[in-house]
């Protein structure tokens, strides 16, 4: 069951029922401070970095730009009630900003294990899994932002439900 993450062990003192994982979706753009607001717990943010860099080859790639170009680039850690709950390393094409929310989304999901410093980050051991989202962002069929999203795996879920119409092959 601790493997499980159904129960807590804690040494000297007993085992106890864990707190259920929050979940967020992956069909939509979420806003991890909403989420986490409307499940009654306080978000808070803390930036890391901000800055405007040259884009790497990786960057540029993703944001389908020349390597080199101008990107912004912000790193910072979400808190659910003072834990943190996501790395976030967002890469943004400075060019397209001002029409943002007009846009298409990618989301993929992957099994990692965090670096040295993500894992301090996040307070935890780096050996411990994480999910990774990359989410990526197009506005008019053009790449606009490239997004890394590192969760501990410990504490959070990324899914999503959604009716099907089965009766139109749905």
């Amino acid at each position: 069951l601790a493997e499980q993450g159904v129960i807590v062990r804690m040494a000297g003192v007993g085992s106890f029922v864990a707190e259920e994982k929050p979940q967020s979706t992956l069909l939509r753009i979420a806003n991890i401070g909403e989420e986490i607001t409307q499940r009654g717990h306080d978000h808070r943010f803390e930036l890391i970095s901000m800055r405007r860099e040259s884009a790497s080859p990786e960057v540029a790639a993703a944001l389908n730009l020349e390597v080199g170009a101008s990107v912004f680039h912000l790193q910072g850690v979400h808190f659910e009630n003072e834990l943190p709950v996501q790395l976030e390393d967002r890469y943004v094409n400075p060019r397209l900003v001002p029409d943002f929310m007009e846009h298409q989304i990618e989301h993929v999901v992957d099994a990692i294990l965090p670096t040295a410093e993500q894992a301090q980050w996040l307070q935890m051991e780096a050996h411990q899994p994480c999910l990774m989202l990359t989410r990526r962002t197009w506005l008019r069929g053009v790449p606009i932002t490239w997004v890394h999203c590192v969760h501990p795996g410990m504490r959070y879920r990324l899914g999503s439900r959604f009716r099907t119409d089965l009766e139109h092959g749905g």
